[in-house]
């Protein structure tokens, strides 16, 4: 147990540590140190712990997010471009597949991440699955297809998400 935590804790400081050093041009890390300092303390202190990733999954996830984030950019620009506007707004309901809370939590923060929908809330009632409730800018536009294909990215890449045994 101990080993894993030490793991995992070695992972997110690597990752981490990268990351900044890539976002700030390797300077700042007088700021940095103490920050992710107080970040170990406080991820001790509340046993926040990473998901399990199956890391052969975790290619296909980065290439497919990445490309989500591209196109989605692209459409945010040209809708930005055109002399009319055809935006549809409105309040939509997504039916979950994840079980787990926090993976859950997480699709709702990634879809809002992605141009063109919003992630409101996740409605939990005790005779229906969850919902997720999102904001769309454009109802007509297939938005149902893009969040089923990031939960089963989500799916393939969470361990927890799939039962042993079977690919989803």
């Amino acid at each position: 147990m101990i080993f894993h935590r030490m793991t995992e804790v070695t992972i997110l400081s690597v990752m981490a540590a990268l990351g900044w050093a890539a976002l700030s041009q390797n300077r700042g890390w007088w700021f940095f140190l103490p920050l992710w300092l107080l970040i170990l303390v406080w991820q001790h202190l509340t046993r926040v712990t990473l998901p399990g990733l199956r890391l052969t999954a975790l290619p296909g996830f980065l290439w497919f997010f990445s490309r989500q984030l591209v196109l989605g950019a692209f459409d945010v620009g040209w809708r930005a471009l055109a002399l009319q506007q055809k935006l549809v707004p409105g309040w939509q309901h997504y039916p979950l597949s994840l079980s787990e809370p926090a993976s859950q939590r997480l699709l709702a923060s990634m879809i809002s991440l992605l141009p063109g929908t919003c992630s409101a809330e996740i409605e939990q009632q005790p005779d229906h699955p969850n919902q997720l409730l999102l904001h769309v800018l454009d109802q007509h536009t297939d938005w149902q297809a893009g969040v089923a294909a990031l939960e089963q990215q989500l799916t393939r890449l969470l361990r927890q998400e799939a039962k042993p045994g079977i690919r989803r």
